[in-house]
């Protein structure tokens, strides 16, 4: 388990930064002490059009309204350039918490993780031939020590983010505060209306709306933070394949580059067997991988001169919107519905080869159908009873599909269910299966009508073949020497070919 005090310092932050929303509750009062200076002025500015003095007490009049524009000009002026700071102190409070919930609450994509339990991971350590001086290009570590060190380092990865972000937001709020306190201690410039200056960081449509008593904050400019979503918060560049800053690019899906796949490949070369890095001993302990980049290592993949085809690269932890996680989850969702389908397939192939068996006479199921019922403890023709244990679909544990031991032969692991090991009152029928029929006297007439005799036939005596055999894999007219199709027309019970 890592630790992550300042990633948890800094969520802390973020998870407080909502209750700076409830300062929109106020904007409406910036509204007002606008709408207020406005109309004084103009009030101010008619008097002195229309105030109806000449002379020497009319020109009085109208300095002394000069007088009175300037000082609301100059107390308006005072008032936007603190709510500039004011604004920006907010912006940044918005944008640093934003910027918090960019970092991974998860170290791992899913992908990575299932790695864990990988038998090897082979890691590229030189894009094409090797260190200068060996001729070694990849080393080789188990799962559990690859995903242990992708993790520390992605950790200490979050951490430095984290430091970064919290050390950036406290100084854009300590350097506002500092001017902000200059600016109040300071007596007002006297200036006019039109010239009020905004501060640096205020963006030029926040400062539009300011002017017109409206209080604009938008998390697509950066003010005094620096950063934006405009830019993913400084991620945007650093996301693609081709970026600069992933060595070997990562897999992004889709179909395979051919200009990548025909041109030559570059073999994996690794350390000498025995020596740790190696396929025969390979890399165990975490720390031995932290001389490398993992974060940016594509790993497994099959490397050419043109590019690398497949492989795994983990999704950084820093930004929570990089493609990477969305790819590698949907691989590793493909990976465990593989595995399900994989067992899904392997349970139709088994029901079909159970179906094929069953149409040929060869299970338990073939008995079920001139039976009509099945018992426990059915013996086939391999001589296992099913009642001993559940029947695993799709295996198979006899002498192989396609083989015939004649039933009645013999009593062995390949002969029919009339071995000592089958239930009474169960016979094997033609390749082996056999059902849970009626006993008594009724199986023993069943047993006479049915009994015959495996002929064995050599191949060199031309008479050898009895009149009358029918091969019982064949279903044809004739002999396995004279094979003839089938009659079409209906010529009765021929009772010399049974």
């Amino acid at each position: 388990m890592v630790s992550s005090p300042m990633y948890d310092r800094l969520m802390e932050f973020a998870n407080s930064a909502p209750d700076n929303e409830k300062l929109y509750g106020w904007d409406d009062e910036h509204s007002a002490i606008v709408q207020a200076i406005r109309e004084a002025r103009d009030k101010v500015e008619h008097f002195k059009e229309y105030q109806g003095f000449t002379g020497q007490a009319g020109q009085a009049m109208s300095d002394e309204a000069v007088r009175a524009i300037k000082r609301f000009d100059k107390q308006a002026n005072y008032y936007m350039t603190g709510m500039s700071y004011y604004v920006e102190a907010r912006r940044a409070i918005m944008l640093a918490a934003e910027d918090a919930r960019q970092l991974s609450p998860t170290l791992l994509d899913p992908m990575t993780e299932s790695l864990r339990h990988a038998g090897e991971v082979t890691i590229p350590i030189a894009s094409k031939f090797g260190l200068p001086g060996k001729f070694v290009n990849s080393l080789v570590a188990d799962g559990l020590a690859y995903v242990e060190g992708v993790e520390a380092q992605a950790n200490a990865q979050r951490e430095a983010k984290a430091t970064e972000i919290i050390e950036r937001f406290e100084s854009t709020m300590n350097d506002l505060n500092a001017r902000l306190n200059e600016h109040i201690t300071t007596d007002p410039i006297v200036t006019n209306r039109g010239d009020w200056t905004p501060i640096p960081e205020l963006p030029a449509d926040t400062a539009d709306a300011l002017r017109k008593g409206h209080i604009v904050i938008s998390p697509h400019e950066g003010g005094a933070y620096g950063r934006s979503r405009s830019d993913a918060f400084g991620n945007a560049g650093l996301r693609g394949a081709d970026s600069g800053l992933y060595p070997a690019g990562y897999d992004e899906g889709g179909d395979i580059d051919q200009r990548v796949m025909h041109s030559p490949r570059i073999p994996n070369r690794y350390l000498p067997e025995g020596d740790l890095g190696s396929r025969t001993n390979p890399i165990t302990d975490p720390q031995d991988l932290m001389d490398l980049d993992l974060l940016h290592t594509r790993v497994n993949g099959d490397r050419h001169a043109n590019g690398v085809i497949g492989g795994h690269t983990p999704a950084p932890p820093i930004d929570r919107d990089h493609p990477l996680w969305g790819l590698n989850a949907a691989r590793a969702a493909e990976t465990q519905s593989a595995g399900r389908l994989g067992g899904a397939g392997l349970l139709g192939a088994g029901a079909l080869g159970l179906r094929g068996a069953a149409r040929m006479g060869g299970s338990a199921l073939s008995g079920l159908g001139r039976t009509g019922a099945l018992g426990a403890g059915v013996t086939g023709r391999m001589g296992g009873a099913a009642g001993a244990s559940p029947l695993r679909t799709g295996s198979f544990s006899g002498t192989g599909m396609g083989t015939y031991t004649p039933p009645g032969a013999a009593t062995g692991a390949g002969s029919s269910g009339r071995s000592a090991g089958g239930a009474a009152g169960q016979q094997g029928g033609f390749m082996g299966g056999s059902g849970a029929g009626a006993g008594g006297a009724k199986d023993e007439k069943r047993r006479r009508r049915r009994r015959y005799e495996a002929f064995h036939v050599e191949d060199e005596e031309d008479d050898g073949m009895p009149r009358g055999y029918v091969n019982p894999l064949s279903q044809t007219y004739g002999s396995d020497r004279t094979i003839s199709p089938a009659k079409r027309k209906d010529d009765g019970w021929d009772i010399s070919q049974w």
